[in-house]
């Protein structure tokens, strides 16, 4: 039971920012009651400006620092209680840092994505973290292929049940299923002594499951705070329908139909479900898509069967043969095929390039007119460093650059009439460049937040800390 504070006022709940204001991603969001704390997120830090760790600095140059050089250049936030001891460093280390929570302390994490998880590693072990249980599923396979946390250690991960209330002192959290683009994702639904919290995580009404984002407005309408995701507001409204999963398999196999020779793709492997549905097209094209070997490796401990990756006669990336290669001694069968295979007959094939050594292109039996298909793959944009030398190098080739991606996030339209239907008394917009842009109906209050104010359910600043 939560006591009141030492002026004798009674606690009260609050709300904390510190990530996802003025930018897309880095969420991570502190709700108090008393000393009972729970945090939603734990997203590696997107700056709003000049990016100090983009490539080619990289967030791992200096193995053992990374939280460290974080913290030191305002890329991560100080939050009490919450980062493991031996990541800090000494020159970063104070007596606030390093203290213990004043009482019950747990994380929660909406999905597998960077900007939502990406600081995981950093978290002492003393703190819970908990994920849907399809989240930590990919989140260790991912970890076992080589691409785990960025820095410190691997979480020993908590799977939470849709549904099921986790309590954390006086705070319960509930993890309610929405449609993103990556299995397992969640919103939270956070009941406290004062009233409900409802988050979004990252969702979408326009995708293959996108009853499961009207299910979670259905669930956590009437709150008294809706923290909501807002990508779509960054830019002038389209007024087009968005493309939807189904869009993006016709688009490759027209790609395919048309092609005579070698097709390239890029996406994002924690899209399962859509590297599964192109993986499927392309073979009932009568081609392989042969996968970088770490990517290779994640989808066989998925449980894929017919996955195949480079044999050791083709140069790879640091990691990418180890990665396929304790895979298969896990016992996960990943086939292999040979770079003579793909130069004797291109037009059998569909290659995922790695986008961290383009001049493995030069290796391919690529010809001028040849398609590279971007289905939201990396580089991500013109905002990413490596995007202009990925564009130079396939303009160099003659290769061409087509787009066939679905955005894993709901349109304006669609965030404006789930905040309807909701019907809050307070809405957070957050994880937006254009937060501002959220019209709300009669009778909610539409707050931006500042990072690290404290704000109560009615939407006001709490004084003092």
């Amino acid at each position: 039971m939560t006591h009141a504070d030492p002026t004798g006022r009674p606690p009260r709940t609050t709300i904390e920012f510190y990530g996802g204001l003025g930018v897309i991603g880095s969420s991570k969001i502190v709700v108090r009651h008393g000393d009972s704390r729970v945090q939603l997120d734990m997203g590696l830090d997107i700056p709003n400006g000049e990016d100090l760790m983009a490539a080619p600095v990289g967030l791992g140059s200096r193995h053992g620092r990374e939280l460290a050089d974080l913290l030191r250049i305002g890329a991560a936030p100080r939050l009490p209680g919450v980062y493991d001891a031996r990541w800090l460093g000494d020159d970063v280390a104070d007596e606030e840092l390093m203290a213990d929570a004043a009482g019950p302390h747990a994380l929660f994490i909406s999905h597998a994505h960077l900007d939502h998880m990406g600081l995981v590693g950093f978290v002492r072990p003393s703190v819970p973290i908990y994920a849907t249980g399809t989240t930590v599923e990919l989140l260790r396979a991912l970890a076992a292929s080589g691409e785990g946390v960025l820095g410190g250690v691997e979480p020993d991960w908590r799977v939470i049940e849709f549904g099921a209330p986790v309590t954390v002192g006086d705070l319960t959290v509930q993890a309610l299923p929405v449609d993103h683009d990556v299995p397992g994702a969640c919103g939270f639904l956070v009941t406290t002594p004062e009233g409900r919290i409802a988050f979004t995580g990252d969702l979408r009404f326009h995708g293959e499951e996108a009853e499961l984002s009207y299910d979670f407005t259905a669930a956590v309408a009437g709150v008294d705070v809706l923290i909501t995701e807002g990508t779509a507001l960054s830019w002038e409204p389209q007024g087009d329908t968005p493309t939807s999963e189904r869009d993006v398999v016709d688009r490759f196999r027209g790609a395919l139909a048309e092609a005579s020779g070698l097709v390239l793709i890029a996406l994002y492997p924690r899209n399962v479900g859509r590297a599964m549905q192109l993986a499927l097209a392309a073979r009932e094209a009568g081609r392989t898509l042969v996968w970088p070997g770490r990517v290779a490796a994640l989808f066989a401990r998925l449980g894929w069967q017919g996955i195949v990756t480079w044999d050791a006669s083709r140069p790879q990336a640091c990691g990418h043969l180890e990665a396929v290669a304790q895979a298969q001694a896990d016992g996960f069968p990943v086939e292999t095929v040979s770079l003579g295979e793909v130069q004797a007959a291109p037009e059998r094939f569909v290659v995922m390039p790695d986008p961290h050594d383009l001049p493995s292109l030069l290796d391919l039996p690529l010809v001028p007119g040849d398609v590279l298909l971007h289905s939201n793959g990396q580089p991500l944009g013109d905002f990413d460093t490596w995007w202009r030398p990925f564009t130079a190098w396939l303009a160099k080739l003659g290769v061409e650059l087509r787009f066939a991606g679905s955005s894993g996030h709901a349109t304006a339209d669609d965030l404006h009439a789930m905040v309807e239907r909701v019907a809050p008394r307070v809405v957070f917009p957050i994880h937006s460049f254009s937060p501002r842009r959220l019209q709300v109906p009669s009778g909610t209050r539409r707050v931006i937040a500042e990072y690290g104010v404290r704000y109560g359910l009615d939407g006001e600043a709490v004084p003092g800390r």
